[in-house]
């Protein structure tokens, strides 16, 4: 018998009170990523330099050609602190570690860019789901 998972990249992790906001991809938006502000105020881009805002959040309404992927033009939720969310890590993570991430690709891990007020909640290898902190 098959299993539901018991996490995914993107999915929140916990129920406390949260900011959850939304604005238009630029491109496309994987799930659990770090999201920046794009071209204008209503966008925003995966991973990026510009000023962070958040991580993307799974919408499971999403046309199933996307592979629960964000579009160019799509609405992209996403979460901001104060937050807990899954990710997947880059590199392997250890719980308390300051939380960074890579502009390229929008995925934690500890050498990038730097998140602002954000730590591993959890422990993960690499290529593993992590619980990711926005305080």
């Amino acid at each position: 018998m098959a299993s539901m998972q018991k996490a995914y990249a993107g999915l929140v992790a916990d129920q406390q009170t949260s900011v959850r906001l939304s604005r238009l991809a630029e491109g496309s938006v994987n799930p659990g990523r770090v999201v920046t502000l794009g071209s204008s105020d209503n966008k925003v881009v995966q991973g990026g330099a510009g000023t962070i805002l958040g991580v993307s959040m799974a919408d499971r309404t999403l046309n199933p050609d996307q592979n629960g992927i964000y579009i160019d033009g799509n609405s992209v939720g996403y979460m901001s602190h104060p937050a807990i969310i899954w990710c997947e890590a880059q590199v392997s993570v250890m719980a308390g570690t300051t939380a960074a991430y890579d502009p390229a690709t929008g995925e934690v891990n500890l050498a990038g860019t730097p998140i602002p007020n954000a730590i591993f909640d959890s422990s993960a290898a690499s290529g593993e789901l992590v619980k990711l902190r926005l305080q």
